[in-house]
This record gives structure tokens, sequence and C-alpha cells, in this order.
């Protein structure tokens, strides 16, 4: 009631205000037959103003709108009050009245020619706010249900955005209180909250917590737009660990989902872009998706929007180009905030654009006080620590030498306080504090020589995987490839699986964690996922410098790792022999539906297929064996959004060669042509050779021509040859191959 009695009596005044000052520019009209050339504009916007004020005022005491937006419609009135005072004031001192003598009518002409700029002004920021308030009145009328309405709901489906919210929680989970206070309190955060146009970008070193502060910010964001339908936000944490949330394109689809469950109605920009792609039939293109971003942003009185690690990203030339398209809109209601380490390529671009004043560097200085209270913290509620909290000499010297060492390292200190949670009585405690390691990579080196040699492959293998999967794996997956072996025949031994999954954290201590997937609660269930720890645990095993330390064994090598992966999803997929053994019940196999998802993803992240990777793969694809077919049913990489479907027979799948060929495994090709394999293999497309050449396999496509495949093998939807399937997704070179194009 209060919060009424509040606006109505704002509103009542505002239009008072307001129309005191039209009638006065009325009057003047009347007696000069012009309005001055600076007023013109405003003398306009007022009556707008008055109009939106009166529906403003209907709604409220209709009480069609809640307490929490009267709130925030109150200042917004003020803000127009204050800005038509300011105007009155203006008009005192330039428009000449009646009674008003010659020389007083010069004076306020000459002051007149000095008013245009604060008149434009003016201007503008009434004009922003009655955007502001048409805004709020059209929220207070809508019935848009966003997050359940059923053509929204379509429109997020096609755009099949990764969910950034399980990084939030991830992160929040890890937060120590009261630490990112500092921040939270200084004033570029309360700059950046209010000040139009606003890029901030905080950059630190490796470990600095980055992404820990960065969740705290996004958790007082959404605090400061907590019901209020004009500020919306959306967020997106590039993520090393999950190959879709290393995609820029992603994070723009993500983000325009996000904006779609806060709008107040149907986006015009994206409803239209969903129309033009075939209503979801076809995918839309990355300048599309910019353009529809921008007109999103502006539905809204005010966007924030917080980007984490971008130096996480795959692309960071695509991202960076979308960053600077973004700051050249300057749109004054959208705020962005970015972190990343202080990579030269996102410096270089983010300069170009944010202020010195809003690029915030994380010193060591600011970040040890946070990593002061997470030690103090960790050292009472851990149980492993909370041994060395009953004496105060002992709690000291481990404060004291963490912070000494920490230099600004979140991680650093993590680590180490992992390794002191494992000694058992103050000689272990005080060895350990005189040998903590000065770096990160140092750290890593001493946790890896620690594993035992009984667990060490074990651990490789996890690292392996772990650090070139495809998408983050689950506890029970990561216990199954434990039990794969690619030098041995069969490569999977079920006798190996861990017992227990949470071993893995026994294996490979700090450099691994554990963590809730949510999924998307259908086709994916919530699951607990294993992770490597941090971003600088990949750096390190895939450097050069772990080769040259005392863990080199551990090192990993891209190419090599996916070749080893690849196999492994090969071994795994070649027990399932008879063509009975799958069903749809599939849970005693965890590892079944990543080996047959994504064998041929690790295939093509090698830069040649191996000896030993080809045999592998025609175990599984000669002859059209019951492993053959039971992969397909598992997961058929030409038709992927069918998900599995196990009363597939032998009759109803492709030959091997059509598969190989559309995904570029050129030597499998060979072996499989070597076996008197069909040239013109057929699938989804009319033979191979058409799969091969819209793929843009130019070598295998060499190969099959050389090997007699029938060029003119049309497609019934299309009617069109391989030439044309070429020519349709861009690959010319291969138009201009010899020997039959």
């Amino acid at each position: 009631m209060a919060e009424t009695l509040a606006a109505v009596a704002s509103i009542v005044q505002l239009v008072d205000v307001s129309s005191r000052l039209v009638r006065r520019l009325e009057q003047f009209h009347s007696d000069t037959g012009e309005v001055p050339k600076s007023l013109r504009h405003i003398s306009t916007e007022l009556p707008v103003l008055s109009t939106t004020l009166h529906r403003i005022r209907q709604a409220v005491e209709a009480d069609l709108v809640d307490d929490g937006t009267k709130e925030v419609l109150i200042p917004v009135i003020d803000g127009c009050r204050e800005q038509i005072e300011q105007l009155n004031a203006i008009l005192a001192k330039t428009l000449p009245a009646t009674n008003d003598s010659w020389r007083t009518k010069s004076k306020k002409a000459i002051v007149s020619l000095h008013q245009d700029d604060k008149v434009e002004s003016i201007t503008k920021i009434l004009r922003n706010y009655i955007a502001t308030l048409t805004f709020y009145h059209a929220a207070a009328s809508s019935t848009l249900q966003p997050l359940t309405d059923a053509k929204l709901a379509k429109i997020r489906q096609w755009l099949s955005a990764p969910d950034p919210s399980t990084n939030y929680q991830k992160a929040l989970k890890q937060r120590q209180d009261d630490t990112g206070q500092w921040f939270l309190e200084s004033d570029q955060y309360a700059a950046w909250k209010t000040d139009a146009a606003t890029f901030l970008w905080l950059h630190g070193i490796p470990g600095c917590g980055k992404t820990i502060l960065s969740s705290t910010i996004l958790q007082s964001v959404l605090q400061h737009c907590n019901n209020d339908p004009g500020k919306a936000v959306a967020y997106f944490y590039f993520d090393f660990n999950d190959a879709q949330k290393q995609n820029s394109e992603l994070m723009l689809r993500s983000l325009i989902c996000q904006l779609s469950q806060q709008c107040i109605r149907i986006p015009t920009s994206l409803n239209t872009l969903f129309s033009s792609c075939e209503n979801g039939q076809r995918q839309p293109s990355l300048h599309a998706l910019v353009e529809v971003m921008q007109q999103m942003v502006q539905e809204f009185p005010h966007v924030y929007v917080v980007l984490d690690a971008l130096d996480e990203c795959a692309e960071r030339s695509e991202l960076t180009d979308i960053l600077e398209t973004t700051a050249a809109w300057q749109l004054q209601n959208l705020h962005v905030l970015v972190t990343s380490r202080k990579e030269r390529d996102i410096e270089s671009s983010l300069e170009t654009f944010i202020d010195q004043e809003n690029i915030v560097h994380l010193q060591s200085e600011l970040v040890d006080r946070d990593i002061k209270k997470y030690v103090r913290q960790r050292l009472a509620a851990d149980r492993s620590l909370s041994k060395w909290q009953k004496d105060t000499t002992v709690r000291l010297e481990i404060e004291a030498a963490l912070m000494k060492g920490a230099r600004g390292m979140f991680r650093w200190a993590v680590c180490q306080l992992d390794t002191l949670g494992k000694c058992r009585n103050r000689a272990m405690l005080r060895k350990s504090l005189a040998a903590l390691p000065p770096t990160l990579d140092k750290t890593y080196d001493r946790i890896l020589c620690a594993i035992g040699e009984e667990d060490s492959q074990y651990a490789v293998r996890i690292l392996r995987w772990l650090t070139f999967s495809a998408r983050p794996l689950s506890v029970d997956e990561v216990a199954e490839i434990v039990a794969i072996d690619v030098e041995r025949n069969p490569a999977f031994d079920r006798e190996e699986v861990l017992e227990d999954p949470l071993e893995v954290l026994n294996i490979c201590g700090s450099l691994v964690t554990m963590t809730m997937d949510e999924g998307d609660g259908r086709l994916q269930p919530t699951r607990q996922v294993v992770l490597l720890a941090h971003y600088s645990v990949k750096e390190y095993l895939l450097s050069d410098r772990i080769l040259r330390g005392r863990a080199a064994r551990y090192g990993m090598q891209s190419a090599a790792c996916h070749d080893a992966i690849a196999q492994g999803c090969l071994g795994y997929l070649l027990q399932f022999q008879g063509s009975e053994l799958l069903s749809e019940d599939t849970k005693d196999f965890k590892l079944a539906e990543y080996s047959a998802s994504f064998w041929i993803h690790h295939a093509q992240g090698t830069d040649e297929e191996t000896e030993e990777f080809s045999h592998a793969a025609m175990d599984l694809l000669l002859e059209r064996n019951d492993a053959y077919l039971n992969w397909l049913r598992i997961h058929d990489p030409a038709k992927p959004w069918e998900g599995s479907d196990f009363r597939r027979d032998p009759g109803s799948v492709p030959a091997p060669l059509y598969y190989v060929s559309r995904f570029g495994l050129r030597r499998t090709a060979e072996l499989l042509l070597d076996k008197d394999a069909d040239v013109n293999a057929r699938g989804g497309y009319p033979n191979a050779l058409y799969a091969a050449s819209f793929s843009g396999h130019e070598q295998i496509v060499r190969l099959l021509l050389d090997n007699g495949a029938d060029v003119n093998a049309r497609s019934t939807k299309y009617n069109a040859n391989a030439l044309y399937a070429a020519s349709s997704s861009g690959h010319e070179q291969i138009q201009r191959t010899p020997g039959g194009f």
C-alpha cells in the first residue's frame, strides 16, 4: 500500500510540473507564433511523457504493478522531475515574458544561444526515461510467461545453447564467505552498474581466483536486478573442461536464450530469425545471431552481461571480434564485465574500447586478503585440517607460510592445503611447510610424483581422457576408463574397473575435482562428473615444461592422446559381440554412449590415422559384425539427433565405407577398399563419394574416384551429384579434383 501511494504521489507531482512547463511553451507559441529551435524536440516529448505517466498511474491504481516494480519506478519518476525542473530553470532564463523590457529580452536571447546543448542533453535523458516508463507499463500488462511459452521453448531448443549455471553454482560452492567484498565495494563496480555503455575488464595471473570472483560479482548483479523486469542479466563461463563452453557462437546462443527467458514479449528479432530459418529447420549464421543480440538488448532498460575466462575460448579471434562489435553499438543500457588472463591478443583487443580506469588488475595484495580468509576458513572447517586449528602457534605457522608463498595465487594455496591435510603429525607438517613448492608448476610436479607406482598407469589414463574429452565425463565413466589399456587385446578389462568410482580422487589428488552436472532434466539427467581442477593443470600437462621435470611420463601431446582415446573407445565397443547383447538397458556399460558418440571425433583430432588405430577401426567395421551394428544402435553419427535405436537390424545400416568417407578417415577407407568394400556404399547421401564431397574430404574423394566411384549418383532430395555437393558446401578445391570432376 505504501509503495502504491508513493508511486501515485510521485506521478501526480511530475504530471503537475510537466503540465506547467507545457503550458508555458504553449503560451509562448501563442504569443510569438513559434517555439525556439532548441525547445522544439522537448515540446514533442513532454506530451508523450504525460500520456505515459497517465497509463502508469492507471496500472498502479488497478494493482497491475507489483511492489518491486513500484519501488523501481519512483527513482525513474524522480529523475524525470529533476530534468524537467532543470528545463524550467532554463526557460526562466531564456523565454521572454510579456512584461519584460527590451533589455531583458535581449539578455535572454543571448543566454538562449548557450542553452542548446543543455536542452538537447535533457531531451535525450527524458527520452530514455520515457522509454523506461513505457517498458514498465508494457511489463505490467504483459501476459507472457517466457519460461513456459511454447514458441519461446521451441526457439530455445533450436538454439541448443549450453547452460552456464552449472559453472556459476560450482564456483559459488567453492567461494569462502566475504571474499571478493573489496571489489563489490569499489568505485569501479559501482560505476559499472550505473554508467551508460560501460565495459569492465578484470585480469590476473593464473590461479588468482578470477572465476570465483566473477561468480561473486554475478551473485551481486543478480541481487541488484532481482524483482526488476527492466534489468536483465546474462552470463557465460568459458570452460576448458567442456568443449561446448569454448565456443564463441555458443556463448551468443546462450546469452540470447537467457535474455529470452526474461522478456515481456517474444522478441521480434528472435522470432524473425527463427522464421527465416524455416522455423528451426536450418541454423542461423554468426552474423545473424550478433544482430539479434543487439536488438534484444535494446528491449530492456538495462542489460548486464558477465563473461568469465575469455582466455579459455577456443576461437579467441572470433570472440574479440564479437566484443569489439558489441562495444561499437554504444548501447547506453548495456553493461559488460569480462575476466581473463592478460593474454596479448585479448589485451590488444580490449584496450581499443575499454578505458584504462575500467581495467582492473587483480594484484596479489588485493587477492591475498581473500586468500587469508580462505585459508582461515578451511583450517576451521575442513575435517582433514581442523586438527591444526586447536593449537594457535601451529595455525599461525601454516597461515604465515601459505601467505608468504601464495603471492596472489588462490590455486597454489588450495593445493598446499590439500597436501597439508594429509600430514599426520607435526613433524610431517613442518617438513611439508619447509618444502612448499614455489610455483604452480612445481606444485603439480610434486603431486604427480607422489602418485604411487601401482596407480600411475591409472592416473595417466584418467588425466589423458579428462584433458581431451569432448564433454565432461561422469565419475562412473572414469571408473571404466581406468580399465582400458590399448596396448593389450582386448583393450577393456572389466576386472580393472574401479569398485569405488570415488577412488579417482585418491589417485589424482588435487589435480581433479568432482561436481554435479545438472544436465537438461530430460535426455541428460543430473550426474556427478570428474573434471581437471583448474585450467593451469591442463596447461601444465600439455606444456614442454613437464617434459623437463620428474613427472615427464604424465606429459600430454594432442595427436597421441586423441589417438589413444579413439583406440580406447573402439576397444570398449568391441566387447559388444552378439546381436542380442545390447538392449535399451545399458546401465551396466557406463562408457558405451561416450565411446559410440566420440570415437570418430577423437580420430579426427589426430594428425593422421596411426596404423594401430586403423587396425582397431577395422576390427569394429569389417564384415558388418555385431559390434558394428551395436555401435550404430547406440549412436549413428550421420543422424545424432535420433538418439539410440536398439531395434535396428543389419539391413538398415549403411556399409562402413560410407561412414569413414563421410567423416574423413582416409587410411581406414583404403583398408576397406583393399578388402573389396563397395565403393558406392550408400547412406543418407547417394554414395560415399557424395558424402566425402559434401564434407570436404579431398583425399578421400581422390581415393574413391581412383577406385571407380560413380560421379553421377544423384541426391533424390536435390536432384544433384557429388560436384553439386562440393559446390553447395563451399569446397571449391574438390570441384577441381582431377580424374572425374
